[in-house]
């Protein structure tokens, strides 16, 4: 890993770790200051505006990124599509409001739908900023950015306006506050890197197929993550939406901003050596060793301690969420390795390969999910879950033989985080034994702290006991002599 890569990703991984503490703590403030049913209004419109911005972008971000010989004239093109394009989902959001409302059986839609069609225009900028800051490997302004900007919200607007009674709207407005904060730093710390938008017709002609592609498969992959949730919302109703959708935040939320990570900062990197298959298997392999190394043990915790932690973040009003937040912290590393196999795909110039697994992911997300839903939000988060292993079953055999990866070194890339999570398992269920009765939260820490103390103790006394020999390789370039504790190898 280059030097540059290794400061890209360990700064963008802090950034990853403080937000997801941070979340934790909000949500634990909102939750308790909000109802389910309130997050279902909310989570059903941010459903909409996600699946908007998708259309808008039409992949072309991702063009920003991924193409070798991308001129000014390019990036201006992208600039002014992206735009319009937001310009007129943002008109049809409006006119249509009432359609969704119906369609999502959550009427509050109606004028909720119409107001966040303002954002679409910030949304759709803050994208092709971030792609153009990915290209020139700048990760420390992007992901500081968007730490920077969602703090504020989430701190500044959403926990005030949720306290003061205004229900699902301090979730909406902090969500359009975010997005024109995101929108004002980028303006002020990256305006180097940007292209006033203009129209060029040729450049349009150059970009277009490559963008298609990128686009079926990132609406594809948008779809896929927010079709149970539609479900939910149609079939089983608001209030179990606002359980389902707090569930599989705390859990996914943390596995989507890993996956971005890994979208921001290695696919710039693979792209640039995307015609050297051994630089590119040697990249996929320590990407699948840190994403198993980092996720497993937080499933294995996460699954044991489910009760613990929704009752200690949530309240005793959320304690629906218990069996969704265990059964999807085990499809954390499904979620994650997922992307890793789409940048592998993505970085050689493979989007139609791409656009095809999405929906694959996407049917087998649908299928599954529709047949569930009658049977209520367990079911659902079971039969999703499933449906991500499959997938990434599939795209991993497909990742694998792009890059000529032996099925041996796959399996065993992941051996030592697995036999890693079975410990820990093991050790929070016999905390959870030895101190029944006690309260929750103190509970939570115990095993916490007694985890935490297991797996510093594991990293000193060899850390390739977690991260295996590849993950050891990436923990080396990112630490470097400011680790001298870790025993990379046995002494």
């Amino acid at each position: 890993m280059t030097h540059q890569a290794a400061r890209g990703l360990s700064w963008s991984g802090a950034m990853l770790l403080v937000r997801t503490l941070l979340q934790v703590l909000i949500t634990a403030v909102l939750a308790r200051l909000l109802s389910p049913r309130e997050y279902g209004v909310a989570g059903a419109a941010l459903i909409v505006v996600a699946i908007g911005n998708n259309i808008a972008n039409l992949g072309m971000s991702q063009v920003v990124v991924q193409r070798r010989d991308l001129e000014r004239r390019h990036m201006g093109t992208v600039a002014f599509m992206s735009l319009l394009i937001a310009a007129g989902m943002a008109v049809l959001q409006w006119v249509f409001s009432g359609a969704i409302a119906d369609f999502l059986r959550v009427p509050e839609l109606n004028i909720v739908s119409r107001v966040l069609a303002f954002s679409m225009f910030a949304n759709a900028f803050n994208l092709v900023a971030e792609a153009a800051l990915s290209r020139n490997l700048k990760f420390k302004i992007s992901s500081t950015a968007s730490l920077t900007a969602w703090t504020l919200a989430n701190v500044g607007l959403a926990i005030p306006l949720a306290y003061l009674g205004l229900s699902y709207w301090a979730l909406v407005i902090a969500y359009m506050a975010e997005a024109f904060i995101l929108a004002g730093i980028y303006l002020s710390t990256a305006g180097q890197y940007l292209v006033r938008p203009s129209f060029d017709l040729q450049s349009y002609r150059d970009i277009r197929s490559q963008s298609l592609g990128l686009s079926v498969a990132g609406f594809s992959s948008f779809i896929s993550r927010y079709i149970d949730n539609i479900l939910v919302a149609r079939i089983v109703g608001t209030t179990e939406l606002g359980i389902y959708s707090r569930a599989y935040n705390l859990v996914a939320n943390p596995s989507n901003l890993l996956g971005n990570l890994t979208r921001t900062v290695v696919f710039p990197l693979m792209s640039k050596v995307q015609h050297d298959k051994a630089r590119l298997r040697s990249g996929q392999l320590k990407g699948y060793a840190l994403t198993a190394a980092l996720t497993f043990p937080a499933s294995a915790f996460i699954c044991c301690f489910a009760k613990e932690l929704v009752l200690t973040i949530f309240g005793d009003q959320w304690t629906d969420a218990i069996v969704p937040i265990a059964t999807f912290s085990v499809a954390i590393y499904f979620r994650v390795a997922f992307k890793v196999c789409g940048v592998v795909l993505l970085s050689t110039g493979h989007s139609y390969r791409t656009a095809t697994m999405q929906i694959v992911n996407l049917m087998l997300i649908a299928c599954l999910a529709s047949l569930s839903a009658p049977y209520g939000i367990n079911a659902v988060a079971v039969a999703v879950s499933g449906a991500i292993a499959l997938s990434f079953v599939i795209y991993a055999l497909m990742s694998c033989r792009l890059t000529e990866l032996s099925l041996l070194d796959f399996v065993l890339v992941h051996v030592p985080p697995a036999i890693f999570a079975i410990a820990v398992f093991v050790t929070g269920t016999i905390v959870k034994i030895l101190l029944d009765g006690l309260p929750d939260p103190l509970v939570l820490l115990a095993g916490s702290m007694i985890i935490g103390g297991l797996s510093a103790a594991a990293i000193y006394v060899k850390a390739s006991l977690l991260f295996g020999k590849y993950g050891v390789k990436v923990l080396q370039s990112l630490t470097s002599t400011k680790a001298a504790w870790i025993k990379w190898t046995p002494s």
